[in-house]
């Protein structure tokens, strides 16, 4: 502990550790107090810090508790045995007998009335019985506030289980995205702000399409565009012919290109032979 001179040094430059040393103080003479009336003038040496104090000052709540109480089951004896002694006393034989007939359960039975009375803080029966009523009445209530708390919980640890579950099934492999979202979201976007620029495109077409005053057309140029039509049509299945031939090329433009420089090397090749079986054939006759 601080010395006196210690204790004012740090009082003048710090009020709040001065109270503080101040209650403690208070407390150690509370406790010595205590101790004192235990033990007398001869107080055991012990070891005097915060801890120490702490349970010297719970110990001595404790004591005075127990004593109070202990003080409050005396009076309520008392006054139940002089009640009954007053009554011997006037000369009513039959609480003479009772007292006499108590037994040691009897009086276990007494003290633990008195007991309780002083526990309960009432002086008579009737206040006594009803405390305990009104303790019963506090006991149910609590019980089903506890069966209410017990079932809400049930339900939260229910409800718990089951968001735990979906979101079990919510990390599956199935509720994932793919590997390649990023890839296919870029697509997207480009494909996106293409058919836009196409669809702007489309419609100042169809803008100056329809700014254009439009005619019916007559028979003559009905049958021009149906001739027309029968030519772009001849003129199709000509290209498609001839586009046929290309059928079995492969799409790769390179090897396209190396399969058809082979398919000329063997018309020149076709054409070489078939001049020189013409040339024999000329010279034979």
């Amino acid at each position: 502990m601080d010395s006196p001179g210690d204790w004012t040094a740090s009082a003048l430059f710090s009020p709040s550790k001065a109270r503080a040393q101040q209650a403690q103080a208070r407390d150690w003479a509370s406790v010595d107090n205590w101790l004192s009336k235990q033990y007398g003038k001869r107080i055991p040496a012990f070891e005097r810090n915060e801890e120490t104090l702490q349970a010297l000052l719970t110990l001595a709540a404790l004591n005075e508790d127990a004593d109070e109480h202990r003080g409050l089951v005396w009076k309520v004896q008392r006054a139940a045995l002089s009640a009954q002694t007053a009554r011997c006393n006037d000369g009513d034989e039959h609480y003479r007998n009772l007292l006499g007939a108590m037994s040691n359960e009897d009086r276990e039975s007494l003290d633990a009335v008195a007991g309780t009375a002083a526990v309960l803080d009432v002086n008579s029966s009737a206040a006594m019985y009803s405390r305990l009523c009104e303790l019963t009445v506090e006991s149910f209530e609590l019980s089903q506030q506890i069966d209410r708390a017990d079932s809400q919980r049930a339900a939260i640890a229910n409800e718990q289980a089951r968001l735990e579950q979906l979101l079990k099934e919510l990390n599956a492999p199935h509720f994932q995205a793919p590997d390649d979202v990023l890839e296919q979201t870029t697509e997207w976007i480009r494909n996106t702000k293409h058919l836009k620029a196409k669809l702007a495109e489309y419609d100042e077409r169809l803008s100056v399409l329809r700014s254009v005053p439009s005619h019916s057309p007559t028979g003559e140029e009905f049958a021009r565009q149906s001739s027309d039509l029968e030519k772009l049509r001849d003129r199709m299945s000509a290209l498609d012919t001839d586009l046929s031939a290309f059928g079995n090329l492969p799409s790769d433009p390179k090897v396209a290109r190396f399969k058809l420089e082979g398919a000329r090397k063997d018309l020149r090749d076709l054409v070489s032979r078939r001049d020189r079986l013409f040339e024999n054939l000329a010279e034979n006759d």
